[in-house]
């Protein structure tokens, strides 16, 4: 009897305090996460998909698959899977992406998002000086909650950037752009983003980026971070976010084909989370 009533607590925190958030900005990508969530002007891996998908056609053919357990909650946990691969004759980069979050209480899945996600990128300009790519995403949303049943809806994305001297790289990203919404009675509106970043590599081995965010139903967030490749093989990441206020750090291993992601972010009211991911490249 205990246990019912804590399953019904639980949803009913779910219902009412998740649920404005559904579908939330969860970072999917460790690398992404360790910049302070700075990546729509970086975005040249798997990880893209969910960031910018114009930059994945930057990326060499990889997949990726990443774990964390958000705020160190064991029972929130945020699986990720995506994949990059170029197509022959300039027809551009294809991507695919899954993210999932379980809320679980005692053996029992009390709500699961599934985001699943195609992405296209190609280029519209490439010269010696510049290069201009353009993406898009579609995105198939799957909400559960137990006793509720379950939802689906489908959004649509956006993406360009623009590559000036070699060094700079400009990026937007605006996702939702439909505006679907979910649930049959009481439709909730799934929030639209619009991201916009700027990023410049002032020496090889070493990446800056600063986005503004702005989820419509919120305030502009500001993010930064930074990426300094100290040898072939390991590179040291840091990032800041604020509304609300977050700091990240983290360490990438380049493995010859394989990857290797970790990152720990600090919160300002809500606990630390650590972030895991391996990717392969072929």
């Amino acid at each position: 009897m205990k246990s019912n009533y804590l399953i019904l607590i639980v949803i009913f925190l779910i219902s009412t305090v998740t649920l404005s958030a559904v579908f939330d900005n969860y970072e999917p990508s460790a690398r992404a996460r360790a910049m302070g969530g700075a990546y729509a002007a970086v975005s040249d891996d798997a990880g893209g998909v969910f960031y910018n998908p114009a930059g994945i056609a930057l990326g060499k053919n990889n997949v990726q698959i990443g774990f964390s357990n958000l705020y160190d909650m064991e029972f929130s946990q945020l699986k990720t899977a995506a994949g990059i691969y170029t197509l022959p004759q300039k027809l551009g980069t294809i991507g695919i992406g899954v993210q999932n979050l379980d809320v679980t209480f005692e053996d029992t899945n009390l709500m699961s998002e599934g985001t699943y996600t195609f992405a296209h990128s190609f280029d519209l300009l490439n010269d010696i000086h510049s290069r201009i790519m353009l993406g898009y995403t579609a995105n198939l949303y799957h909400l559960k909650m137990l006793d509720f049943g379950s939802e689906d809806a489908f959004g649509f994305g956006i993406g360009g950037m623009a590559i000036l001297h070699q060094r700079t790289r400009i990026g937007f990203f605006a996702t939702n752009l439909n505006s679907p919404d979910m649930g049959k009675e009481d439709n909730e509106k799934l929030p639209k983003r619009m991201d916009v970043g700027i990023s410049y590599q002032p020496y090889e081995g070493v990446v800056t980026s600063v986005d503004l965010k702005q989820d419509f139903s919120k305030a502009t967030e500001i993010h930064g971070g930074v990426e300094v490749q100290l040898i072939p093989a390991l590179s040291l990441r840091f990032g800041v976010h604020n509304n609300p206020g977050e700091y990240s750090a983290g360490l990438g291993f380049n493995l010859k084909y394989i990857q290797l992601d970790y990152t720990y972010k600090m919160h300002d009211v809500l606990s630390d989370t650590h972030q895991f991911s391996v990717g392969y490249q072929f």
